[in-house]
This record gives C-alpha cells, structure tokens and sequence, in this order.
C-alpha cells in the first residue's frame, strides 16, 4: 500500500482526486479522520503539527519557588502527540504501508511536520520506504510532477524549524513568566514577552515616542494663481519651503505681474511595471484593499488548498524558467478577466519584469487556476482577482509618461509649475491598484506672458513621522530580520490579542508601552533585533548544514541567561514600574457622582464593568458585557460632555466593538426600560439622570424621600413611582429569562439577533416564557425564526412552564424524572391519568402517586381522585383479569381511563372510557357485557 500524508484535509482530498484521476476515490473515516482510498493508495490529512513540544512535568506552577522563571532556560523538553487519533491512524496505516510520501508544505514549518510525521512512520515500522513530494500549487501539472520524481526530507531544513520551535518556546515561556509574576498580572491578564514580538512591540513604542517628542516647524510655501488661455496654471516658488516668515513675505512683496515663461523643458519617464509577489508585497498590496495581514494570508492560504493561487508563503521576486507563464495565461482566459489577458497575450513583454530576491523552494505568488466571483464570494474574489491582475501587470510593458517642466519669473521672484501626462498605459491597463494621476499642462512657449491673479502665502507645520500600518509594519520587519515570511502577521496578530497594539494604523496600548519601556530600562537587549537576527542567522546556517539545532539552542539559552541576570536584579522595580504605569490605563475619567475616578475592573469569572475608585465610599457602577463578547479597554477618545474616555471591546477573531463614551451607552441603554415606568415623564427622567439615577432598578431601590427630591414631586407621587419601578423590575427580571431561553433554543445568523427578535416579542405582549408557549407560531415566524425552530421553541417553552409548574406544586425533581421517561409531561396530565395509571407508568408507589395527582389537582382546581390503597389495586386487577379475553396490556390501558376493578368497569360510561383509554368502543361494552351480575353475563 502506498501511503501519502498531507498537511491538511483539504490538501489530502484535492491531492487523492488529482491523482486518482477517473479512478473512484472512497472517502472513509477513522476515528473521526478522513482518508482518501483509491487502488492501493490511502491519502490522509494532518492537522498541522502531530506533536508539540512542552516542558517536562513540574513546571506548570507558575509560582514554584524551586522551577522559577529562569529555571526553564535549561529545564528538559518532551514532544506529546496534537492528536492521538492522528497519530493512532497514521501508525496503522503504516504498518500495512509498503511506501510512505511526505507531501507536507515546502518550507521550514512544513518539513517540521513531515520529519515529526517520518519519527511516528518509523517507530512503527523502521524499514518502510519514505520519500518527500514538494509542491508550490496544488494543481494537477504541480501534483503528477512532484510526486513522479519524489525526493528525500530535508532533516537539515527540519532540523532549523525545530530549533526556531524550542528557542521561541524558551524564550516566550520564561519571559512571559518573569515579566507577569513581576507585575502581578496572571490568568487571562498575562503579559506576554516574546523573541519577536518584544522588539516588533518596541518598534511601535519607540515610534508613538518619536511623535511625541515632535515639535512641528512652521514654514510658508508662496504660489501664485494664474491663467493660459483660460486653463488655469498653479505656478510655485522654487524655494518650495521659506522657513523664516520675513523672507517670505519679502518674496511675495517682490512677486509682480506679469508671470513669464523662461524656460520649458518636456521629457519622458519610463513607469516600470511591477516585480511578481512575495509574501510581504502580497500582504502590503492586500493592505491597501483594506485586508489585515492576518486576513490577507488567511485567505491566500484558502485560496491554495483550493488550487487557485500557489503557495502564498515565498521571498521569491523572480519567475523561474520552469514556470509554463503560457499555461497560465491560457487557466486565465477561463475566468471574468479574460480581456485583461488577452491584452496581456497581445501586449506581452519580453521578459517578465523580476524582484531581486530569488530562492528555489517557491515560486512568487501567481494564480494557478481559474475561478469565478459567484464561486469564490466577493472577500476571495477580491484577493484573489489582486494575484492574477499582479501576474498580468509582471508581463506587462512599461507605462510612458509626457513631463513638462516650466518656469517662470514674476518680477525678479523665480516660480516653476510641473505636469506629466500618461502616453502608454502599459501595465496600468491591467493593475488598477496604483494611482495614475495626470497632470496635463496647457502649451507654454518661451516669452509668454500671463497673468497673476492672486498671490498666495501659506503658513503650514512639519508633520510627525506617520505611525505603522500593518503592511509598513511587516515591511520593517523583514527589512531588520525579524520574524519569517510566514511568522510575521500572526505576530502582529499575537500583539494585538494581548492587548499590547490597537488601532489602524496601529498605535502601542498603555500596557504595551509599559512592558516595553520598562524593559528597555533593564534588560534593552530584549527589545532591540540585534539578538533575534543573530540567533535567525544561525537557523539559516542549519538550513546549510554549517551549524546544528543543538549549537544554536544551546547559545540562544546562553543569550537569555544574560538577560536575565539583569531582569533579576531590577525584578522588584520592573514589577512597580510596570504595575504603576499599567493602573492608567484602566481609568476612564470622573465619577458622575462624587468626582474621583472610574476605573475599568476585570473580574476572574469573566465579568467586567465600570466602578468607582472611592468604592465602598461611593457604589456608582456601570455594567459591561462579559469578557466573551470582548475584553474591555479604553480608547484615546474622550466624551465632551461627561469627560470619560470611551471604552472599546475586544476579541481575538473578531471585530472591535465600540461602547463609546460608558456613561452616555449607560443612559441610552436603560432609557428604554426606563420609560416603562407608567408615571415615567420626560421631565421627571431628565431630573432622575442630573440626580444620577439611570436604572430601573435604582428607582425601585431608592428611599422615596430621595426619589421625591431628585424627581422634584410629592411624597406620594415618589412612593408610587417606587411601587410602578419594582414592578416594572419584575417585568425586567421575566425578560431577562425570557431572553436567555430564547438564545439557548434559537442561534443567531444574519439579519436575525437576539436583540431584534426579543424586541418583535416584547411589542405583541410576549414578555414571559409562559407567554411565549401560548405563542400564536404566526407571529414567531414574523419574528424570523424558522419553521422547524418555531416548533422546537414552543415545545421547549411548555415543557419549561410545566416543569417549573409542577416543581413550584411540590412534586421532587426526582420523581420529575420518572414521570417525563413515562411519557407524563404536564400538570394536565395528573389530573387527566388516574394514580393506578401513573405508578403504572413510573413505577413509582400508587399512595406517592395519589399524592402527587392530589397536589397538582388542588393546585389546578380539579377534582381529587379516589385513593386507592394497593390491596385495593391488588383485588381489583384480580377481579378484571376473570373477564374473558381481558389480559394484562388492556388492563394498563383500563387504568389510565380509572378503570381500578369490576365496578369501576360496570359504572364507565362507554364511550368516554374508550376514548380515554384507546380501547375500542365494542371492545368496552363486550368486557362490561361479562362482568358477573350484568344482565348479558346472566
């Protein structure tokens, strides 16, 4: 059998089909894992690394005074399985495998993988053949290709990935630790330290620092407004900056019509066409588009395991000549740009236009199939119409662009203006993504004469450098070393999940700034790139086979050390310093009430809301959403009316979500529910917020003297509006259950909250679950919620009321229990089932059911049954079982219509009893015909 291992399901099933060819593939799981089997071959997908390494047992104790911080530099590394069911599936597969192909990603991560999957292929089975299958698209001339002529693992190339995974994990882990502990910050609230992250984080802060130490200059720029033949011609001074004021306006004193023509100089410019794609120019390109780097990539990926594009993690600039450039230019004619192409095909370029980056293991980033948008939906469509456009632009001419140069003397003051005009679109025709503004100038000759309307003198300021995008930010990675082309956005990813960055373009967070600063203060080494360029070059010395894992690991442990024999000596004053810089950042502003401050308080079971600090002083408090919706952070944005900075929400995966100013979403908020209160007027809720009470709840839990006072009415008006504010925070209170029910049985999708269909409800009067289960299903569905959903909903909405019905009459939950597994759900059926029929059912004993039908009887205003004690029961099913053809199942079905004993039968109406019971009429008047005594028997 010949066994092919990918790097994940999607790849194992677009590589089995491929190679399959019209061959059936018989797709199977095991385990919860897919195979693909077609003759003798079963491909299969990982789910990225199959094991992880972590350190050896003893050192989750963060706070262990023996395995400290630093003790993980040098403590022992064990690998563990991802997941057993993969690893379990490959090591079955691979005892009845005679041949094993690797087709993991080419580049360092994927070869990481494959040697971890060639340790687990060996354990089991040592002299199995193994070989490598390398590929830069999964399209079926790359996969036929790659895996007719396999090659052997590159353990060296391996070798440098797994040194990358062990410093990182050493470096992150002891750090994060170190720094955290120090601050006092654990759980969801660590602060992470990382060999990447760190100097990528300093970047940013020593940026926002540059921009604070700004100190605009202000400098004047002199135009003058004029004419030729009517276009109007903008001419400047050719000193494009005066930065002293006087000189300035001397120059304008001396600027005199008319404005001459001195000299024109016309020219051409050549507008190169773009280079082909690397990772970084791919994710900048994408960031003009408004994709986050993180989005960008996740997307490209997508689009390759789908066979659109090739592989998107390259830092190659140049088209090898293995690359049939015809052959996608023939895929592209298939897809919506097809006049795009054949202008290409038509217009093409000698030779593609290269970068000055060239490696062997990927090709730039280039489409490799076709696709359409209605397939690919208008977010990947947008990625991936950029690829083919930026391929097409590769093989494109040139642009050509027309310059004019003219100058002018307006009294003895020199001025010049400059236009460009675009002869040749070239590969501007195909790439829209570049800016190509003309600037067409009216014909000038030497010795014309115009006319100066208006002289102007503008007074502007310098500008401070401008902060990082995500693109830029990438770019200066790679430009100082940091990170690979495949770690860098989710770097960025991992600084803006701990909080440490925000904003776009991205700006360091108070406590990033913190973490940062406090370690450039005492261990800088950290936050410079010196140290991870030097342990990054010595990776890439792996990959060539002039250093091996261990050496490097070895002296990154010894770089750390160093670090840390500085971080230990200031730990005390790094923890001061960065819990005193880091209590800002949770401050919002003043208290409405008394004036101190509001702070932002994160709690461990996930809640989160606003308070005073002069708490238990002061009890003004705003609720927030729990931290599952978003950690709660402030934002620079300060509200102009009650002076507090707005807060923001935010999730990892997910858009922010911007609260605003807390205080005017506090008020908003609660203000409908407020005019719920009947006596609630416009007047009297204005005067309760001045008062500071916001709440439904506040006004039912104020004095009425307080609430007569803030609300300016009489005693009387105050306790009735108290009285109307505790009703209405009961209404509340049955909402909130309400609404919790209703997200538990009805998901959220698009176009459907939770918020909107709650509001649908409240407006028909549907405030309760008990009102909900006697819901007309009409006005569910109006509600948005489907058809098989409105039918589940009130199912669930009775059972609930019936439930909390029969718990509140005092029947135990466990004997609930019983009675629902019978079937018995509802209070209606103790009253409609007799006793007998009940314990029947439940097994539970007649005198415990007697007593529970009794209950809920009393409760629903029905009528009692008759007790009947077992030796009744006993006789009585005695007396029944004489009557010819009267066995056991009907006399269940007796008992369920109070049928007990023969003279129970003989009294039953009929036709109720069978309708009841389920017997047939004819059936009931035969088994009343020959009880003893009746006059057919006789």
């Amino acid at each position: 059998m010949h066994l092919i291992i990918t790097e994940k399901n999607i790849a194992a099933d677009r590589i089995a089909h491929i190679l399959a060819g019209k061959t059936y593939v018989e797709v199977k799981k095991d385990g919860g894992v897919s195979t693909y089997s077609f003759n003798d071959t079963v491909v299969v997908g990982l789910r990225g690394h199959v094991v992880e390494v972590d350190f050896e047992p003893g050192y989750t104790n963060w706070r262990s005074e023996v395995n400290t911080p630093r003790s993980l530099i040098s403590a022992r590394t064990i690998k563990a399985p991802t997941d057993k069911k993969i690893v379990t599936l490959i090591q079955k597969l691979t005892k009845k495998a005679d041949h094993v192909t690797i087709a993991t990603d080419f580049d360092t991560e994927g070869e990481l993988i494959g040697k971890e999957t060639y340790d687990l292929v060996k354990a089991v089975k040592p002299d199995v053949r193994v070989d490598r299958s390398r590929f830069s698209a999964i399209t079926e001339e790359e996969i036929q290709t790659a895996f007719a002529a396999p090659a052997e693992l590159d353990f060296a190339l391996a070798a440098a990935g797994e040194a990358r995974q062990l410093i990182d994990l050493i470096w992150g882990a002891s750090l994060t630790r170190f720094i955290s502990l120090a601050a006092h910050r654990g759980g969801k609230n660590i602060l992470s330290v990382g060999r990447v992250q760190s100097p990528t984080l300093a970047m940013m802060v020593d940026r926002e620092k540059e921009i604070e130490a700004f100190v605009p200059e202000p400098y004047w720029v002199l135009t003058v407004d004029s004419n030729k033949d009517g276009e109007p011609v903008l001419a400047r001074h050719t000193t494009a900056r005066f930065t002293d004021v006087a000189i300035a306006e001397e120059a304008k004193e001396a600027t005199r019509a008319p404005l001459m023509v001195t000299e024109v100089k016309e020219g051409s410019k050549v507008d190169r066409a773009p280079t082909p794609f690397d990772t970084t120019g791919f994710i900048v390109a994408a960031g003009r588009l408004g994709f986050s780097a993180a989005n960008a990539m996740r997307i490209a990926e997508d689009l390759y395991m789908h066979g659109y594009i090739s592989y998107p993690r390259t830092d190659n600039t140049i088209y090898p000549r293995s690359l049939d450039l015809n052959g996608v230019l023939k895929t592209l004619q298939k897809t919506e740009l097809s006049s795009a192409v054949i202008w290409v095909m038509a217009n093409r370029r000698p030779v593609p236009t290269q970068g000055k980056k060239s490696t062997t293991d990927h090709p730039p980033i280039h489409p490799s199939g076709a696709a359409t948008r209605a397939e690919l939906g208008d977010e990947r469509w947008k990625i991936y119409e950029l690829v083919v456009r930026r391929f097409l632009a590769t093989l494109s001419p040139d642009a050509r662009w027309m310059t004019m140069k003219v100058l002018f003397t307006a009294g003895n003051e020199p001025y010049t203006t400059t236009g460009a005009t675009l002869l040749e679109a070239g590969w501007r025709t195909v790439y829209p993504y570049s800016d190509a503004t003309e600037h067409p100038l009216p014909r000038f000759a030497v010795g014309d004469s115009l006319p100066i309307e208006q002289v102007n003198l503008d007074r502007k300021e310098t500008q401070p450098p401008p902060r990082y995008t995500q693109s830029r930010l990438i770019q200066q990675m790679e430009e100082l070393g940091l990170g690979t082309k495949s770690t860098r956005h989710e770097v960025i990813g991992k600084l803006v999940g701990r909080k440490y960055i925000e904003g776009n373009p991205l700006r360091p967070t108070l406590v990033g700034r913190a973490v940062i600063e406090s370690l450039e203060d005492h261990a800088a080494a950290i936050t410079r790139p010196d140290m991870t360029q030097t342990i990054d070059a010595h990776m890439q010395q792996i990959k060539e086979r002039k250093r091996t894992r261990d050496d490097v690991v070895t002296e990154s442990r010894a770089m750390l050390n160093r670090a840390f024999d500085e971080l230990e000596e200031h730990q005390s004053q790094i923890g001061e310093d960065i819990m005193g810089r880091t209590v800002e950042e949770m401050i919002l502003g003043p208290c409405p009430v008394c004036g101190s401050d509001l702070r932002i308080h994160h709690i461990r079971n996930s809640s989160q809301f606003i308070g005073c600090t002069r708490y238990p002083d002061c009890r003004f408090n705003i609720g927030l959403p729990l931290t599952q919706w978003g950690w709660a952070i402030r934002t620079d944005t300060v509200c102009p009316t009650h002076h507090l900075n707005h807060v923001r929400l935010i999730a990892k995966g997910s858009r922010p979500w911007d609260i605003g100013c807390p205080l005017c979403h506090h008020i908003e908020s609660n203000q409908e529910t407020m005019v719920l209160i009947p006596s609630m007027t416009e007047e009297i809720l204005g005067r309760l917020q001045q008062h500071h009470i916001y709440t439904v709840h506040e006004v039912a839990d104020a004095p009425p003297e307080a609430l007569a006072s803030a609300a300016e009415i009489s005693s009387t008006a105050a306790e009735h509006l108290k009285s109307e504010g505790e009703a209405v925070l009961g209404l509340l209170r049955l909402r909130s259950e309400l609404r919790k029910f209703v997200r538990k049985q009805v998901p959220p999708r698009r176009g459907r909250s939770h918020a909107k269909i709650m509001k649908h409800l409240h407006a028909n009067g549907i405030n309760t679950i008990a009102d909900l289960a006697k819901a007309d299903p009409t006005l569910l569905r109006t509600a948005g919620v489907g058809e098989k959903e409105v039918t589940s909903l009130l199912m669930q909405a009775k059972e609930y009321c019936n439930d909390k019905t029969l718990r509140a009459i005092g029947v135990p939950a466990i004997s609930l229990k019983k009675y629902y597994a019978a079937g018995i759900q509802s209070p209606e059926d103790f009253c409609r089932y007799h006793p007998v029929y009940l314990s029947v059912k439940t097994g539970i004993s007649p005198d415990t059911t007697f007593r529970h039908a009794e209950m809920v009887c009393i409760a629903q205003n029905r009528p009692v049954p008759r007790k009947v004690t077992r030796a009744m029961l006993e006789r009585g099913r005695a007396e029944l079982l004489t009557i010819p053809g009267l066995g056991e199942t009907t006399i269940e079905k007796l008992y369920s219509g109070g049928v007990i004993d023969g003279m129970t039968l003989a009294s039953a109406d009929p036709a109720a009893l069978a309708s009841h019971s389920g017997i047939p009429l004819k059936k009931v008047q035969e088994f009343q015909s020959r009880l003893p005594g009746s006059s057919q028997a006789s």
